[in-house]
């Protein structure tokens, strides 16, 4: 008599292939669980890549939720990661092709799922900095958010996303080119927002815990620039902490 284990490898198998046998139900029994199981994964994809799933239509986007499927079968009982690997999937399944943009767009919506069960930490206010001497401010490492994820894409795919908050919306202009921007959770709200290049880097360069001085080099900032990156950080809640680097 097959084992418990064996009966739920099996189960699972046949869930993902008809022509796998199940001991356990009969087939006819066991293509209403493999409809049911379909249906669910593809309404948690749809429930994750909203706006992707408008720019393709329905029918296609039922393609790539059995392609996906077959290649990224769900491993846990938790839907929500079920849609994890769906960029790195699109990035070879459209690679070479004009819709390639996709896997981008879908990397920012799985950016928004990851910020939705992501923790929000106190923020410091742009007082903070006073508490430290003018000569060592170049030497402080920023906390940032641990909800803040960082995109770059070379398409626009920020303003494919932002177009798309509304139903019929119009097709971007692909060639409006590179994007960069960032995703975090404030207050219960999941924020989407393109940022210019120099902020870009300059924020990169922090995230990866560049001392303040090493960020704004990298970034090629001067004073000014530097002055409305801070007061963005600090008022958007974005910096959770501050320390002084010893090097």
């Amino acid at each position: 008599m097959a084992s418990l284990r064996e009966m739920q490898r099996s189960f699972a198998a046949a869930l993902r292939d008809p022509a796998v046998t199940c001991p356990v139900l009969p087939p006819a029994n066991l293509a209403v669980y493999r409809n049911n199981g379909t249906i669910t994964f593809r309404e948690a994809l749809e429930q994750t890549f909203p706006v992707l799933r408008r720019r393709v239509g329905d029918d296609y986007f039922r393609q790539l939720s059995v392609h996906y499927r077959q290649s990224f079968p769900s491993r846990s009982g938790d839907l929500h990661w079920a849609g994890r690997d769906f960029a790195g999937f699109l990035d070879d399944y459209l690679a070479g092709g004009e819709y390639h943009w996709l896997a981008d767009l879908a990397r920012i919506e799985w950016a928004r799922a990851e910020c939705s069960i992501s923790r929000e930490l106190p923020s410091l206010g742009v007082d903070s900095l006073t508490g430290y001497p003018s000569e060592a401010l170049e030497r402080l490492v920023f906390g940032l958010q641990p909800s803040l994820h960082l995109l770059a894409s070379a398409y626009p795919v920020y303003t494919v996303w932002l177009t798309n908050q509304v139903q019929n919306a119009p097709p971007v202009d692909q060639s409006l080119g590179s994007e960069k921007g960032m995703i975090r959770i404030r207050h219960d709200f999941i924020d989407v927002r393109k940022l210019d290049p120099a902020a870009f880097s300059f924020i990169s360069a922090l995230s990866s815990g560049c001392t303040l001085g090493d960020a704004m080099t990298a970034a090629s900032l001067d004073a000014r620039a530097l002055t409305t990156i801070l007061a963005f950080l600090f008022s958007e809640g974005i910096v959770s902490s501050l320390t002084l680097s010893s090097k």
